[in-house]
């Protein structure tokens, strides 16, 4: 009836403003009055209203809502709260949903007034009810506002793990052609935020706070647990957005969208709580169709999902390339002192307790970068100061602390409600929503009066009914786990069955499932591990995203049984390589193999002693220090040791096995600390090869580490490059080198050398007799090579000589040249990024006594090509150079020059031209010139 009156009133509109009974102005503001179908009863009244010359239009701000501070908490999905990185905006309470707001309108288009009608709707809502968050049921109000609650979250994009400032970061990425990407996935473990990100974003685009998100006419926030993959964008924002009575037309609305995309922002919150474990692409509605880019490809989209479903998410059927990949991975140490600091406002005592307590700990340091876990942690804390060691037992407690606020045992009704729990898990449709009648009446009352299940009213198209849910899916997945603990010993074959169905289905999928399981028991961890093994022999290692779950699952069990034989070899190798695990990975790769090694130390260490390389990368261990000693002693047959950018790695060495001939430790800050640990190098005997690169040593620490390896008889190799505070310092601890007499190879590049430096260096090393090749590539020593190059005519065992990058000059060449003239060894030297432009026929007749030369390395070094010519006519006196390398030099037009002189070069094998510039008829004539070369098996390279 309402639509008919309305239609009517448009046709009384126009003809009343063609009639001058109403003002241009006043046209547009009637026609909104008759756009709000709740404002209009008949058309009578409304052409009376119309008419009526006092007529004006009234609105009224909404109260601003009141709102205590109070600690900060968790939202129910998958995310908990944050330390505001905008500050908190003032917001209006809820009102009435529909055009609250009166706009100015196009009279010929329902889409728009449609869109128009529905904004305000959202950002009424966004700003009142949506803009509330509900926390977990024992901390205070159920609800609390999202500028309260919301903490900063550490957001790092893609494979080169850019970090980002803010969400409007995520809003601004473009394509290498300038083109926007419009649709983003944001993964995130349970837990990390990514439900309180998104609340965030609606209230923020609601406020006007972001000036990113005004570009947006619509956005739409879903909860992808109340939708299916038939879903259908302008359904769902009805039924879940929108009031049941709200004055917008459908159809206009839907015309909004397909013609405006680029005004429309969608979320979609949870990908992986979807209502289906099947996807087929002919059942697609539109929500799907958008994410894989069928329908709407101008709108953007953001969409979460825990890392389990990120290859089911971005696959041929939904999200292509280009997209943008963020991962949300929650707090970083400095926000969560922030998150307790503000938890325990007037008891910062405690705070400070808990803080240190954390910090004590590598796996309740990994465990507090989770919102949710780190409020369990805070309300855990306020009780007893206490705090469990695990995932299991932190939900374990915080279930118990939830019953015993409200005189319920909460062990009661565990395994009936973790029945219903597992069965909607492993459904087809993943049910996170439940019937009221799927539980027992009073099964149901005690979980609702403790907080552990939520009702709520559920609406689809015009039906409605109550629903039931878990108030975080990680609670579902913890009661669903206990049920199957229980049936082990109440039904193993029935056990047997679902964890089989689940290993089928994808154990990452029932990640969080699975580890609760394990949790402190001892039988099903013995299971499960047997069944990982069983079902995925082939994807259990260190660096597999199967097996970091099945270490996870282990440690959860916390077992003093070692898992079976075949699952201990597939991770324990002869070659253990361990790079890039966050904290939580590496806390249960060092319990597993710390449980090994003490398990099996009265039978010879069977597993760990078959290892022999050790490589450690990218791993913060300082809170495993003492468990990696245990690790170590174990591995008493280990032969190649490497640890690049782990904190703390000198605390190690003094546990390495004596036996081990080759350490390298890379990209580690151990400046001014050798005085606490060089001494332990005393002890590696059988060390043959010790590699100390960039790690920030001083002179100082220099001395103190050469003093301690004179007493290594085997030491062949030393590598000291990139430490760039040696600049110096030589005197302090150049004499110390003349101790270390099997030295064969020596490696000072890139440690700021001077002048000065070399020459002292020079002259200790003359006592190494065995040395034969020294690298010193990097340092500064422009014009002083008359400082030290006499003392190279003492190295006679040299072989190989690095001298690039080192600022030469023509000079220092002549110089450097006729002094290596009376090693008889040399046959590799190399002068490159020097600056030689113009002074070949200054040095280069030295270079005729370096009879043993067959490497030459001179490229980019500013050469010409009469240069080169000079050099040519020099080096056909070597009769052992195999290879020449002149790129990078500028020889353009010159090939005419020096090519019949190269031709005499009757051993090479190599030459190397690579972006020299060379024109067409420079390579014809040195293919032409160089013919015979070729034919004996010369290879010209003038590309990369």
């Amino acid at each position: 009836m309402k639509e008919a009156i309305r239609a009517s009133l448009q046709t009384d509109i126009i003809k009343m403003a063609e009639q001058d009974e109403m003002m241009p102005t006043q046209v547009a503001e009637r026609q909104e009055q008759v756009a709000d179908g709740d404002c209009v009863e008949t058309h009578d009244q409304a052409l009376a209203l119309m008419r009526r010359p006092d007529n004006q239009d009234q609105t009224t701000d909404g109260a601003h809502a009141s709102h205590h501070s109070g600690h900060p908490s968790v939202d129910i999905s998958e995310n908990p709260p944050s330390t505001s990185q905008q500050p908190p905006t003032s917001h209006v309470a809820s009102g009435a949903q529909g055009c609250s707001t009166p706009k100015k309108m196009k009279l010929d288009s329902p889409a728009q007034d449609a869109a128009d009608c529905c904004e305000d709707a959202l950002k009424s809502y966004y700003r009142g009810k949506g803009g509330f968050v509900k926390v977990l049921p024992w901390v205070g109000d159920d609800r609390k506002h999202i500028t309260e609650i919301y903490t900063k979250l550490q957001l790092i994009l893609g494979k080169d793990s850019v970090k980002l400032a803010s969400y409007d970061d995520i809003l601004q990425c473009k394509t290498k052609e300038g083109d926007p990407i419009l649709i983003a996935v944001l993964t995130g473990l349970a837990g990390r935020g990514k439900t309180t990100l998104f609340d965030k974003m609606a209230y923020d685009w609601a406020v006007g706070s972001s000036q990113v998100l005004r570009k947006y006419k619509l956005v739409f926030l879903l909860k992808m647990y109340a939708l299916e993959q038939s879903s259908d964008l302008v359904d769902a924002v009805f039924d879940k957005i929108l009031a049941k009575d709200v004055s917008i037309e459908r159809g206009a609305l839907d015309m909004f969208i397909k013609n405006s995309p680029g005004s429309v922002l969608v979320l979609l919150d949870g990908f992986d709580e979807l209502m289906t474990t099947s996807l087929c692409e002919s059942s697609f509605g539109s929500i799907l169709e958008i994410l894989s880019g069928k329908v709407l490809r101008g709108c953007t989209v953001l969409v979460t999902t825990r890392p389990s479903h990120f290859d089911r998410l971005v696959s041929e059927e939904l999200v292509q390339d280009p997209f943008t990949h963020v991962e949300v991975i929650g707090f970083s140490r400095k926000d969560v002192t922030e998150y307790v600091n503000k938890f325990y406002t007037a008891e910062p005592d405690k705070a400070k307790g808990l803080l240190k307590k954390i910090r004590s700990s590598g796996v309740l340091s990994a465990l507090a970068a989770s919102p949710m876990l780190l409020l369990l942690m805070c309300v855990l804390w306020r009780e007893d100061c206490t705090l469990p060691e695990t995932m299991t037992c932190l939900y374990r407690n915080g279930v118990l602390y939830i019953f015993k606020r409200k005189s319920l045992d909460s062990a009661k009704d565990m395994i009936e409600i973790g029945k219903v729990a597992l069965h909607g898990l492993l459904s087809q449709d993943q049910s996170l929503s439940f019937k009221e009648s799927d539980f027992k009446s009073i099964v149901l009352e005690r979980a609702l009066k403790a907080g552990i299940l939520t009702k709520q009213t559920d609406r689809k198209g015009l039906q409605t009914h109550n629903c039931i849910q878990f108030f975080h899916k990680t609670f579902q997945e913890f009661y669903a786990a206990a049920y199957l603990q229980s049936l082990l010993k109440a039904d193993p074959e029935k056990f047997h069955k679902i964890l089989n169905e689940i290993m089928s289905k994808g154990a990452r999928t029932f990640e969080y499932l699975l580890r609760f399981c394990c949790g402190d028991n001892e039988a099903c961890t013995y299971e499960i591990m047997k069944e990982f093994q069983l079902t995925y022999p082939k994807k259990l290692s260190f660096k597999s995203k199967m097996g970091q779950l099945a270490l996870h699952c282990f440690f959860e069990g916390q077992s003093k049984r070692l898992p079976p034989e075949e699952f201990i070899h597939s991770f324990i190798t002869d070659e253990f390589r361990i790079h890039r695990l966050d904290r939580d990975c590496l806390n249960s790769v060092i319990y597993f193999v710390k449980c090994v090694a003490e398990q099996t130390k009265d039978s010879g260490n069977a597993y760990l002693a078959k290892v022999h390389t050790l490589h450690v990368r990218f791993c913060q261990w300082t809170w495993f220090i003492e468990e990696l000693a245990v690790i170590l002693c174990a591995m008493t047959n280990l032969r190649d040791v490497s640890f690049m950018n782990n904190a703390d790695t000198a605390k190690l060495l003094r546990h390495l096995p004596n036996l081990v001939p080759k350490l390298r430790i890379f990209g580690t800050d151990l400046g001014g600390t050798a005085a606490s640990w060089c001494m332990h190098l005393k002890q590696l005997k059988s060390l043959t090869k010790l590699v100390l690169s960039e790690c920030s040593l001083n002179g100082q620490d220099i001395k103190q580490i050469a003093e301690s390896l004179g007493d290594l008889p085997n030491l062949v190799e030393l590598s000291l490059e990139l430490n760039n505070d040696l600049g110096g310092t030589a005197a302090l601890w150049c004499t110390h080198l003349k101790q270390l007499k099997s030295l064969t190879k020596l490696d000072l590049g890139h440690c700021s050398l001077n002048g000065q430096d070399m020459k002292q260096i020079a002259e200790s090393l003359r006592d190494l007799t065995n040395l034969g090749e020294l690298s010193l590539t990097g340092n500064n020593l422009g014009g002083t090579a008359a400082l030290w190059c006499m003392h190279l005519k003492q190295l006679k065992s040299l072989t190989k000589l690095e001298l690039s990058r080192c600022s030469l000059n023509g000079q220092d060449i002549k110089q450097i040249a006729e002094s290596l003239g009376d090693l008889p060894n040399l046959v590799e030297l190399s002068l490159c990024s020097s600056k030689l432009g113009g002074t070949a026929a200054f040095w280069c007749m030295h270079l005729k006594q370096l009879k043993s030369l067959t490497k030459l390395n001179l490229g980019e070094c500013s050469l010409n090509g009469q240069d080169i010519k000079h050099v040519a006519e020099s080096l056909r006196d070597l009769p052992n150079l195999g290879e020449l390398n002149l790129s990078y030099n500028n020889l353009g037009g010159t090939a005419a020059l020096w090519c019949m002189e190269v031709k005499q070069l009757l051993h090479l094998q190599w030459l190397y031209l690579i972006d020299c510039h060379l024109t067409e008829e420079d390579k014809n004539h040195i293919d032409e010139s160089l013919s015979d070369l070729k034919k004996n098996g010369l290879v010209i390279r003038t590309y990369r």
